[in-house]
């Protein structure tokens, strides 16, 4: 385990794995930032005065068990066509740090009234279709919008045939679920990582994903 911190850089803090603290980092004029094997010794190297603000992703926000988390976004705009951009994105961690991650913009035809939906919805998809490919059994999806869970659970109803369909085959996988619901924008590391690998995606080119 590795805590890596960063002490200038877009939001200095602590954070729980390389691709986390790279976010802060990569680009950023004259970063400063080293990994650690202890939480005792990032924090020195933050400097004694260092703000409670600035610990907010410190490691003990990783998973502390060995369940499966799953952090998903979807996004949607329009661009200088008029038309809109689409794009989704999923990070995947468990306890030990960053399992996989994943983005892109090819969102079915019949969703894109969806809008923003149904990018999330893409996003679950394919993060629970990666998790049965690797033989995931139990995961804990971190979602940003109530309907992606209060579809497949059955507490609202999918008056649409692509809501349908997402919450049958959502079922299907045969992945038990655990849904939590996460406030956008609120300094969660990860749902604000979805966020803009999702809002990346949907400016590149059209018609594909990638791992990332």
């Amino acid at each position: 385990m590795k805590f890596y911190a960063v002490r200038r850089g877009r939001q200095p803090g602590i954070y729980p794995t390389w691709p986390s603290c790279e976010e802060q980092v990569k680009g950023f004029p004259g970063a400063v930032y080293k990994a650690f094997p202890t939480k005792a010794q990032a924090l020195s190297f933050m400097g004694e005065d260092l703000p409670p603000s600035l610990i907010l992703f410190q490691s003990d926000t990783r998973p502390a068990t060995d369940d499966v988390h799953v952090w998903v976004d979807g996004s949607c705009f329009p661009n200088s066509k008029g038309r809109l951009n689409f794009g989704w994105a999923y990070v995947i961690l468990d306890s030990k740090g960053e399992l996989h991650r994943a983005s892109g913009n090819d969102v079915p035809a019949e969703a894109r009234r969806h809008r923003n939906v149904a990018g999330e919805i893409q996003a679950v998809l394919r993060a629970l279709e990666w998790c049965r490919e690797h033989g995931i059994a139990k995961a804990a999806i971190h979602f940003d919008y109530q309907g992606l869970a209060s579809w497949v659970e059955g507490t609202w109803k999918t008056r649409r045939a692509f809501t349908q369909a997402y919450a049958e085959r959502v079922r299907a996988m045969g992945i038990t679920l655990t849904w939590h619901k996460v406030q956008a924008h609120s300094g969660d590391v990860y749902n604000d990582l979805v966020d803009r690998l999702a809002r990346e995606a949907a400016r590149s080119t059209p018609g594909g994903s990638r791992d990332l």
